[in-house]
């Protein structure tokens, strides 16, 4: 599971590594977003994604959208609030067969963007905060989906971050862990013709550093963890 992360680099950063493996990021407006720091997204947060101007060919370019993180299917049709079920994630093993996440998975992959995201470990009301990163990287991606549902409140986009099962990194401090993509494998998760089966797996040993810190901790844009 994963209900917290953040992104703390420059989106001009984000841009120089999807050059790097030639996925053109292209802005509505033409220029870049005024995007703040975010320490902490937290479920049902508004929080960019990226998603494939063409499903069939990610390297026309990918657009960068805010959607809501909180997953809800394109068939409800009632308020926001009706829509119980927590859909911050979908399981790997399942999503491609989950009534809620299977019409996404054929259709509306993306890309969730990240420097970090956090699990806790210990009972409750003595809770143990843990940071992750990247060792080699700066910026990862999840795997996402995303959906638009008509509701009473209005037309809501949303996104799911993809887990599975723990690498050796992770299952010390949870169950599960949030999928982290390689940057050569961004493409082949967006592309509607590719197999994306082989990207929704852990990583090795090493991929990932650990570091406790005190919720009240603020996190500074460009901070080595």
């Amino acid at each position: 599971m994963c209900n917290r992360y953040g992104y703390l680099a420059p989106i001009s950063r984000l841009v120089d590594e999807f050059s790097q493996v030639r996925i053109p990021i292209v802005f509505r407006d033409g220029a870049l977003p005024n995007l703040g720091p975010r320490e902490h997204i937290r479920p049902t947060n508004i929080a960019p994604i990226i998603r494939p101007l063409d499903p069939a060919d990610p390297f026309v370019g990918v657009e960068l959208v805010d959607a809501r993180w909180w997953l809800i299917p394109f068939f409800h049709r009632k308020s926001v609030k009706d829509w119980k079920p927590m859909c911050t994630n979908a399981r790997a093993e399942t999503v491609a067969t989950t009534a809620t996440f299977r019409e996404a998975f054929r259709r509306r992959r993306c890309l969730v963007p990240a420097t970090h995201f956090f699990e806790w470990t210990g009972e409750r009301g003595s809770k143990q905060m843990w940071c992750f990163t990247k060792r080699d990287a700066e910026i990862f991606c999840f795997p996402g989906l995303w959906d638009v549902a008509d509701t009473t409140d209005g037309r809501i986009e949303s996104f799911t971050i993809i887990t599975t099962a723990p690498g050796p990194d992770c299952e010390p401090y949870h169950n599960r862990q949030p999928v982290i993509l390689e940057p050569d494998q961004w493409a082949t998760w967006l592309d509607l013709t590719a197999d994306p089966v082989p990207c929704l797996r852990a990583g090795l040993e090493g991929v990932i550093a650990v570091e406790r810190v005190d919720e009240g901790d603020a996190l500074e844009p460009g901070s080595v963890l």
